[in-house]
């Protein structure tokens, strides 16, 4: 099956028919596209995907139906030249001017997602002034407060956007959007995500696929296509009793540190409870110091807190910046030779070691099934496109954006899936893409990512317990009854 139709039914399956998440804050973990080659203190890009042509039930926000929405048709016969999406999108003429971006992106990851704006400046004459933060949220947020929000932003963190929605900050994408072109080019569970009410404040601009097991074949003897945790673990185990530390964890990010080992958890807690459970917490509706919460928090700290078991004991962990997180597995002699993150992680250790080649020295699987009753789980994320200050540069822009033409270059990069369902398959050539919907089509059922859809409050709050709880694992009760108060705090 082509890896355009796997995406299509994914994003048909994780939110069909969803509502928007109740979240008011900034999301918690992985998201989708985390830059490669950001400083230690960057915050990750958003991620998300789809299953196979059986597209599975989804769970992602509550009362998620998994239905393809029935007015979504099929993908056009053939694509414009991008330059003619883009000046269609300025109204047929070259405007001009300039309109401002913020990011997380950085280093060849932004070089690569300039392919995307080129085709615009050239045709449109508006230069896209991009800004990185490696502290998006923080920058944002003060950005903002300080009454000097950027024309757009392009972000992982949905559940701040959902807060600067309910405040009114926000343009509603709906007037600036064709409305027949939305429903034909995306799910509307997708757009429903990005929606409060019947006000549009974000579109979905990238996806990924998270949750999955980095490995060098060349050098890791262990299960790749293991069938339960049990059985990952039970190698895991015996490496760590020669006296190799089986994994690797980097969960330094700056302000945002913390973030891989929420995420990580997060994984644990859905294929563990399973998904309704998984939606019910992040909404808000059970309790931090549940039994199902905790489990999750000590499997984790099997692997984080125990020098045996991850390279460099707990207190690399802490130190380790996530995008060097997985740097250990291909040293020679390798250190360690696990390590858990989403697609865009492939990027990043080709950076890190230009010499490797996907597949045959880097390659991945899905994080196994840990109960019978709740198999076959898989995660998505992604990042959405907001716009703050309504502006000709800046609908043209978020016009262009939404574009199948758009969404073929952002395919074309070999990073991230496009959202669009106008992208032919003949976009995707990345062997990591393709090995990421070979997993998204044995799906069970597919969740969005819950930390990323918490409130501000609470996500902050879980990226630093990951970090305290990895310090000092004897307090996990005290870390756990903090969250539970930040959850008391933060919900209506």
């Amino acid at each position: 099956m082509s890896v355009a139709i796997v995406v299509l039914a994914l994003i048909a399956a994780c939110t069909g028919g969803t509502p928007a998440p109740s979240g008011t804050g900034t999301p918690a973990s992985a998201p989708a596209s985390a830059p490669a080659s950001v400083a230690a203190s960057e915050a990750p890009s958003a991620s998300a995907q789809e299953p196979a042509s059986t597209a599975p039930s989804a769970s992602a926000p509550e009362e998620a139906s998994g239905e393809l929405s029935e007015g979504a048709s099929g993908p056009p016969t053939e694509l414009r030249d991008p330059a003619a999406a883009a000046l269609e999108a300025a109204g047929g003429e070259a405007i001009g001017g300039s309109v401002s971006v913020m990011g997380v992106l950085g280093g060849e990851e932004l070089t690569d997602f300039e392919t995307v704006f080129a085709p615009f400046e050239e045709a449109t004459g508006i230069t896209v002034d991009y800004e990185s933060s490696r502290d998006l949220q923080a920058v944002l947020q003060t950005r903002v407060d300080g009454g000097n929000p950027p024309d757009v932003v392009i972000t992982p963190t949905i559940g701040q956007m959902f807060a600067f929605a309910d405040e009114g900050k926000l343009v509603d994408l709906n007037g600036v959007l064709d409305a027949d072109a939305i429903e034909q080019n995306y799910d509307e569970g997708l757009v429903a995500i990005g929606s409060r009410g019947d006000q549009m404040f974000g579109l979905f601009n990238t996806v990924n696929l998270g949750n999955l097991i980095w490995y060098n074949p060349k050098t890791y003897t262990g299960p790749t296509e293991p069938e339960t945790w049990e059985e990952l673990q039970a190698w895991t185990t015996e490496t760590a009793a020669g006296g190799t530390t089986p994994w690797c964890i980097g969960l330094a990010s700056g302000a945002a540190s913390g973030w891989p080992g929420a995420e990580f958890i997060t994984a644990v807690l859905l294929r563990q409870a399973g998904p309704d459970f998984h939606d019910q917490w992040w909404q808000g509706e059970v309790a931090w110091t549940s039994p199902e919460v905790r489990q999750a928090f000590e499997t984790y700290g099997e692997i984080a807190t125990d020098p045996k078991m991850v390279y460099g004991g707990p207190s690399a962990v802490l130190a380790t910046a996530f995008e060097n997180g997985a740097d250990a597995i291909f040293t020679d002699p390798p250190t360690c030779f696990l390590h858990e993150q989403a697609t865009f992680m492939g990027g990043i250790i080709l950076e890190n070691y230009p010499d490797l080649k996907p597949i045959d020295n880097v390659n991945f699987f899905g994080m196994p099934n840990f109960t019978a009753e709740h198999d076959n789980l898989q995660q998505i994320s992604g990042e959405i496109v907001s716009m703050f200050n309504d502006t000709p540069q800046s609908q043209a822009l978020v016009r262009y954006l939404a574009t199948p033409e758009a969404g073929s270059l952002i395919a074309a990069t070999g990073r991230w899936l496009a959202p669009n369902k106008g992208v032919p398959a003949e976009s995707y050539t990345d062997p990591f893409i393709q090995r990421a919907s070979e997993i998204l089509a044995g799906a069970g059922r597919v969740s969005y990512l819950g930390s990323d859809l918490l409130p501000q409050a609470v996500g902050e709050g879980f990226w630093k317990a990951t970090l305290d709880y990895v310090q000092d694992p004897g307090s996990l009760d005290e870390i756990l009854a903090e969250l539970e108060r930040l959850r008391g705090e933060s919900y209506p």
